[in-house]
């Protein structure tokens, strides 16, 4: 199915980019880059979602260009296809029983996409909120004192109100579905119930979703509270009253029922086939012409936004057309392949340009093609990447160049490099949010080319009209001279570490940071693997290496980037904390000193 679909939209696209690539010539112009942005990032590819048919047809475009610049291609005739997860669905196998009611699915109750798949039976408990919170200013603990390990755990959803006097929110960490559920692990639950109040939700509607997050590891539904009402009194008390109750008196409800349930979850994910697009320019036989140099830009977007992708309009069903993001970053690449694609005689090594999918999805086409370089290129062939991520919307024609710490040879490279008229700010940190990290993490030298965010990043208004197109020819011409400037050096240039900034979230409300990036994209559940470990921090210190294998902190269990932000988020400067590590099939503990 996959190369029907991609011969089709070859066969599709060839015709659309016909009358745009008939009047191309090998020259950068504004005019090329604005018709590959207008197609790119038109309405009718809808957004560019991976695995989506505005993905197929945007990677057709691509290939057809490279073709029509001469280029040859690269894996299945330019293509390199791979699996994503785009969607989650209930399967077959789903039931919930109370106390020997039947619960009715989608009227009753409903599998939680979070949910891990299997069946639980036991007895009931019910937790309050579910809360586990101990700080200097508020202590609440739904489980002190109770032995809850085999058992089924009934917690409400959300939180009471704050104090409109609190600065902070004291529940906002601990009000989440996540981290309820990590609190009910921790103490033996072995499935979860939860429902909602009328305070939390007057409608009590229960609402499937699409989250691609990672599986919370146990069976988790959510019940109506007129079905929970109807079979069931929580010391003599409905749902509505108890949630008053709590919100009213704000301390823990427990109690134990003599109550059984039985549930059966299963939720099935929904695979998709997108690809990365590759297409090379081989150099003149210098005895270095299988050597390479990558020149990259993802050429994926969020489709139409809504739960699950990183859109900054929610609620906003619309297309979102990624003109900056990232059709800017491919016009560019397209352009200096075509321009690059006559001076093949000058270069010393070959160049391969790659448009990667599903990068806004944590830069798995990337990831996929670092661990699956396609022949003949190998990892100690590549002397270095080039990565072009939002280009098209500058402030004082100034772009930000990261990476340029990354390799010994790069300041000399950098200080002979004329950039036009360019207003150039250089950062030597080699990691960042685009597909260059994953190649940084291999150790290969990267260098990043953006002209930053802006207030249309990630919305719908991100559209072509916007963009600065004879910036980004000037951008274009002086990156094809810095090309082969880094493909015609002496020797693969020599890697050198220069490590993340720490990364600085307003979501994450972290107090301290190990100092390591982290493979925040696995859906493995058998720990968080340690991508990178920047010198001088916590983890350096403690002695924590780039493929360790995060499993607990003070003894409790990290499976996947959730739990580890919130075992993080419980973390105070000062303090010593117990790391669990796996290292090459065995388990060690490193003591980490914040």
């Amino acid at each position: 199915m996959t190369g029907k679909r991609l011969l089709a939209g070859i066969l599709y696209v060839w015709f659309a980019t016909a009358s745009i690539s008939a009047q191309n010539d090998i020259a950068i112009t504004e005019d090329e880059l604005r018709n590959h942005v207008e197609y790119l990032a038109s309405y009718g590819l809808e957004g560019r979602s991976p695995g989506g048919s505005g993905d197929y047809l945007a990677a057709a475009y691509i290939r057809n260009c490279f073709l029509q610049y001469g280029l040859r291609t690269m894996g299945e005739d330019g293509f390199q296809p791979f699996t994503v997860i785009t969607g989650i669905r209930k399967g077959h196998l789903n039931s919930f029983t109370l106390d020997g009611h039947p619960a009715t699915i989608d009227a009753d109750f409903m599998p939680m996409a979070i949910s891990g798949n299997g069946s639980v039976s036991g007895h009931l408990v019910f937790l309050g909120y579910g809360f586990r919170i101990r700080t200097d200013s508020l202590v609440w603990d739904d489980y002190e004192g109770l032995e809850t390990r085999g058992k089924i755990g009934i917690i409400l959803l959300g939180a009471p109100e704050s104090d409109i006097s609190v600065e902070k929110d004291p529940y906002e960490d601990h009000g989440t579905v996540r981290s309820k559920l990590i609190h009910a692990k921790d103490a033996g639950i072995e499935g979860v119930i939860l429902v909602a109040g009328p305070s939390y939700d007057d409608k009590d509607e229960l609402v499937f979703g699409t989250t691609k997050e990672s599986s919370a590891g146990l069976p988790v539904v959510r019940a109506t509270r007129s079905f929970i009402n109807d079979h069931l009194r929580i010391a003599g008390k409905t749902i509505d009253k108890i949630e008053e109750d709590l919100n009213r008196l704000r301390k823990p409800m427990p109690v134990v029922l003599d109550v059984s349930a039985e549930i059966q979850t299963g939720i099935l994910s929904q695979l998709s086939v997108t690809q990365n697009v590759m297409a090379y320019i081989p150099a003149s036989d210098t005895g270095a012409q299988q050597q390479w140099i990558i020149v990259g830009a993802h050429y994926d977007h969020l489709g139409r936004g809504g739960t699950g992708t990183s859109s900054r309009a929610p609620g906003q069903n619309e297309v979102h057309p990624g003109a900056d993001d990232n059709a800017s970053g491919v016009a560019l690449m397209i352009e200096v392949a075509g321009n690059l694609s006559s001076k093949r005689n000058e270069l010393k090594r070959s160049v391969l340009f790659v448009a990667f999918g599903a990068e806004e999805m944590g830069l798995v086409g990337s990831k996929y093609m670092i661990m699956n370089l396609p022949e003949p290129i190998i990892k100690t062939s590549i002397s270095a990447m080039l990565n072009f991520d939002m280009v098209g919307r500058p402030e004082n024609r100034k772009v930000h160049i990261s990476g340029t710490g990354t390799a010994v040879e790069m300041d000399s490279l950098l200080s002979v490099w004329p950039g036009g008229n360019l207003n150039a700010s250089k950062l030597p940190e080699g990691y960042g949010p685009s597909d260059h990290a994953s190649f940084y993490a291999e150790n290969i030298p990267v260098l990043y080319f953006s002209t930053g965010p802006h207030l249309d990043y990630h919305t719908p208004g991100d559209t072509p009209d916007k963009l600065d197109y004879a910036f980004m020819k000037t951008l274009a011409e002086e990156s094809e001279k810095l090309i082969i400037t880094v493909a015609n050096t002496d020797h693969i240039l020599s890697f050198s570490e220069a490590g993340p900034k720490p990364a600085v979230s307003d979501r994450r409300n972290l107090k301290v940071t190990l100092g390591i990036m982290p493979d925040a994209l696995s859906d493995r559940n058998d720990g968080l693997q340690v991508e990178f470990v920047t010198p001088g921090k916590p983890a350096h210190l403690a002695g924590i290496l780039k493929g360790d294998r995060i499993v607990a902190i003070n003894g409790m269990a990290v499976t996947n980037i959730y739990d580890y932000m919130a075992r993080m988020k419980t973390l105070e400067p000062g303090q010593t904390a117990n790391v669990e590590l796996v290292r090459e099939g065995r388990k060690i503990v490193v003591l980490v000193q914040f």
